[in-house]
């Protein structure tokens, strides 16, 4: 029955964005008065799901707007539930802000118009707007609207705009916009708090926490901080026990390590005091130990993610008491023993999902992957050797799901083929990831035989470099029934394609193709898709869409 209610759904979505498209004219057309495709009349339930759809797949929802009234009243929420978008032009922003700026009442606009008349900065007078934008707003993160707010400064001031007093400029129209917010923001589900400006602090917690509804109905909040925290985020931090209870992930990302015990605390506190916490993530911590101690606290607590984190014996005792934890992450993490920790190698732990940065730690490697046991799904590693190899067929036999993520290759070495079929072999994969960073000097050293991808691969996704002899080799001796390629990688031009394509032509398993820079393809290589889908029925996905699958 579900099945069948997607697939309506489906044929529903393309068919409006087929209208969508039938109606956004050429430039020359923008002058026609009506178009005579029929608008299609649905309950106001369904067009909302058909939206949404529209939104997930990344396709264009503006000319939505102007089909009609109960189009636009269907559609004008989704657009304005996450504004905040990193890839907006400086003018598309500063619309936004005008727009948020019209929403305030008159008494708001007063009292911002006379602290910006200091710095010579008078406000645009705009039309009171159809809807009350600011209502619909469910995620932003105060570095984009800091973005938004300067873009909008500059367009305002033009050559006159004096980057003496920029930050405190900002700093008066953010807090502004960021009250209205918390007044008019009925579903505010996640607040992202990170800075463009490194010397700038965020409004006062006063600005947070005395309005209603405000933050109290986050299921998310982030802090992504590069630069010490300011004393405002601080203050902000640790009043957040008492302005909401219901965060479902709790996500601190320091980029170097911070030693801030008075910040610990107040972490401490905003897990204990979340009902429902079921995703914790922290990165840059050194001293872990009263954080981790208060994981166990919640119960209902199953994805944990830690990053250049040092995480001492206790700490990983703490891990061991989570009961529901099945997705665990430790990457790049130090000071801990596991040689003597046997509280986390007889832990009780149902993983179904296990990722390990094992390079300045691999002397401990083997052992580490023991917490993954027999209910392990997916894993992903960026070490490979004997030892682990071995422990990963003999503990964690039932991986379906592997990436394999910077491993350090060296050219024309045959033990990595040896180690790849070794571990292959034991497995019946049904998914294989490979990552290579461009900037890693094993970018194109990378050798894999389509001999030793188990005979249950499905699925095979490169994100690494290829010579076009081994992109060949890799698929002309492949005898596994791969259903998705994905192939996303520098260096990549029609001879790398045309080996793709002679594989699925011969094949005629693949169902769905992903290729990087569909963007910039040739005629050539863009007629060898259009076969590939005619032809072979072969769903081709969209470049910016590849991460998602």
């Amino acid at each position: 029955m579900r099945s069948a209610y997607c697939y309506l759904v489906q044929s529903i979505v393309d068919f409006v964005e087929d209208y969508v498209f039938a109606i956004e004219p050429p430039e020359e057309q923008f002058n026609e008065k009506h178009s005579n495709v029929p608008v299609p009349r649905l309950p106001t339930e369904c067009m909302q799901e058909i939206f949404k759809n529209i939104k997930a797949q990344g396709s264009r929802l503006y000319p939505c707007l102007l089909v009609n009234r109960y189009w636009c009243k269907n559609v004008v929420h989704l657009l304005w539930s996450h504004p905040f978008v990193e890839d907006l032009l400086p003018v598309n922003r500063c619309k936004l802000i005008h727009t948020y700026l019209a929403c305030l009442d008159r008494q708001e606009n007063l009292g911002l118009n006379s602290l910006l008349r200091h710095y010579n900065i008078e406000i645009p007078e705009t039309r009171q707007p159809i809807f009350n934008y600011a209502m619909w707003l469910e995620e932003f993160s105060y570095k984009q609207l800091e973005m938004a707010v300067h873009s909008t400064i500059h367009i305002w001031c033009n050559k006159t705009f004096t980057s003496r007093h920029k930050e405190d400029q900002i700093l008066l129209i953010t807090t502004t916009l960021c009250k209205l917010f918390m007044r008019q923001s009925n579903s505010l589900k996640s607040f992202i708090i990170d800075k463009y400006f490194s010397h700038s602090d965020i409004p006062q917690v006063s600005t947070f926490a005395f309005t209603q509804p405000g933050l109290s109905q986050l299921t998310r909040f982030q802090i992504d901080y590069s630069k010490p925290m300011t004393i405002n985020t601080i203050q902000l931090v640790e009043s957040l026990p008492a302005l909401c209870s219901n965060i479902l992930c709790l996500d601190i990302k320091f980029h170097k390590y911070e030693y801030n015990l008075d910040m610990n605390k107040a972490i401490s506190r905003i897990i204990r005091t979340q009902k429902g916490l079921t995703e914790f993530h922290i990165s840059g911590i050194i001293n872990s130990e009263e954080i981790l101690l208060s994981l166990p606290s919640r119960e209902s607590l199953n994805t944990i993610q830690l990053e250049h984190v040092y995480i001492t014996e206790s700490g990983f005792d703490a891990l061991a008491r989570c009961k529901k934890l099945s997705h665990l992450s430790l990457w790049d993490c130090k000071g801990f023993v596991m040689e003597n920790n046997t509280s986390v190698l007889q832990s009780k732990f149902s993983l179904s999902k296990l990722k390990l940065g094992l390079s300045s730690s691999c002397n401990k490697a083997g052992l580490i992957l023991h917490v993954g046991g027999s209910s392990l799904k997916e894993l992903e590693i960026d070490l490979i050797n004997p030892e682990i190899v071995e422990t990963i067929l003999n503990v964690c036999s039932y991986v379906e799901r592997l990436k394999l993520v910077n491993l350090p290759f060296d050219d024309d070495d045959h033990d990595d083929v040896t180690l790849f079929h070794s571990l292959f072999s034991g497995l019946y994969l049904e998914k294989l990831e490979i990552f290579t960073d461009s900037k890693n000097s094993a970018y194109k050293h990378l050798r894999v035989s389509g001999q030793v991808l188990p005979p249950s691969l499905k699925y095979l996704k490169l994100k690494c470099g290829f010579t076009l002899e081994r992109l060949n080799e890799l698929f002309k001796t492949c005898v596994a029934p791969l259903e998705t390629i994905i192939v996303d990688y520098l260096g990549w031009d029609y001879n790398h394609l045309k080996v793709i394509t002679r594989f699925i032509k011969n094949k005629k398993s693949v169902k769905v193709l992903g290729i990087a820079r569909m963007d910039h393809m040739t005629p050539q290589e863009v007629k060898e898709l259009k076969i590939l889908k005619k032809r072979y029925g072969v769903f081709i996905i969209p470049s910016h869409e590849l991460d998602l699958w």
